[in-house]
């Protein structure tokens, strides 16, 4: 039996829905197909592998991916991945990188997701656990699930370090009710979790840099303070996943490296999407290796690797 024979009835029921992004419950998917039991245990059953097995292998070749799977509510949300065709329409021309400038880079990324490994309860886990209640929440738009989303906000800002120098440290969780409530909206569901070929397409950066924008008038309306461009990204990162966090450490890398512009902008978005892309292999790889517990989006990995090379070339750099 060919690999994914045995579940091709969910691959020919994603590739007739044509929908770029299915909500359902367990018991709709075992409507299509029958669930393994190692499924309803196991996170990892659900992750997206580029050598797939036979269950993983009935979306990924329908060309889906799970963006998010809640294992006590049992449900599964599958998004549509950008074809591989559609790749050579954006011109992946960038400035030229040193080839050991992107090794450095690449084993920084490493360096960052690996220090998680050692210390179970690292900050560098409050993404994870942000990023993952988002993904397994957002379509739940109750006061409760809205209170917990800004919980879960609050102390992934908090242990990255924004409450210093900002409006946040005057105020309580529930700021960050209107934010949480915008961020949830339908609206922005084709930016959750988006690969780094959509990064690349101005029209998808666009979209961010619109999305942000919400966000700082959100935190305005509600008589909370005007945002910064690392508070906004920030937030993008540890909810949607759709930008990387654009904070000193990063920043100075970028202008180490100069892949792209400092300041946040639809062509630093799109800059960044090229340059993953251009690597695309090596970024893959890191991606799954990052993707143990939770399944980490390119923005994410993009935010790693840069993060962390500016951080140890950070000597001279100017707090906050």
């Amino acid at each position: 039996m060919a690999i994914g024979d045995k579940y091709a009835s969910l691959t020919s029921w994603l590739q007739r829905c044509g929908q770029e992004s299915i909500h359902l419950s367990f018991r709709e998917l075992n409507t299509i197909i029958e669930i393994p039991d190692c499924a309803y245990r196991n996170r990892p059953s659900w992750s997206n592998p580029q050598k797939p097995s036979s269950f993983n292998s009935a979306w990924l070749n329908a060309g889906y991916r799970v963006s998010a799977v809640d294992l006590n509510e049992q449900w599964v949300e599958f998004t549509q991945g950008q074809p591989k065709s559609r790749i050579s329409n954006h011109p992946l021309s960038i400035k030229a990188i040193d080839p050991n400038i992107f090794s450095a880079l690449l084993h920084c990324g490493y360096d960052c997701y690996d220090a998680t490994t050692s210390d179970p309860n690292h900050r560098y886990l409050s993404w994870e656990h942000c990023h993952e209640a988002f993904r397994q929440h957002r379509h739940s738009h109750d006061e409760t699930s809205i209170d917990y989303l800004c919980l879960h906000l609050a102390w992934y800002l908090a242990s990255w370090g924004m409450l210093r120098n900002s409006f946040l440290m005057q105020k309580d969780y529930k700021i960050h009710t209107k934010a949480v409530k915008l961020i949830c909206a339908p609206e922005w569901n084709d930016l959750w979790d988006i690969s780094a070929d959509k990064m690349a397409d101005a029209g998808y950066a666009r979209r961010i840099i619109a999305l942000s924008e919400k966000v700082r008038i959100s935190y305005i309306e509600a008589s909370a303070g005007v945002a910064t461009g690392t508070l906004l990204t920030k937030i993008l990162l540890g909810t949607v996943g759709c930008a990387p966090a654009y904070d000193r450490f990063f920043r100075h890398a970028l202008s180490l490296t100069g892949i792209a512009a400092q300041s946040f902008t639809e062509k630093s978005i799109t800059a960044l999407g090229k340059f993953y892309m251009s690597h695309e292999a090596e970024c893959e790889a890191l991606r799954q290796h990052c993707s143990e517990r939770v399944e980490y989006p390119a923005a994410k990995i993009i935010d790693m690797c840069f993060f962390e090379y500016g951080y140890q070339n950070s000597a001279g750099i100017v707090d906050e």
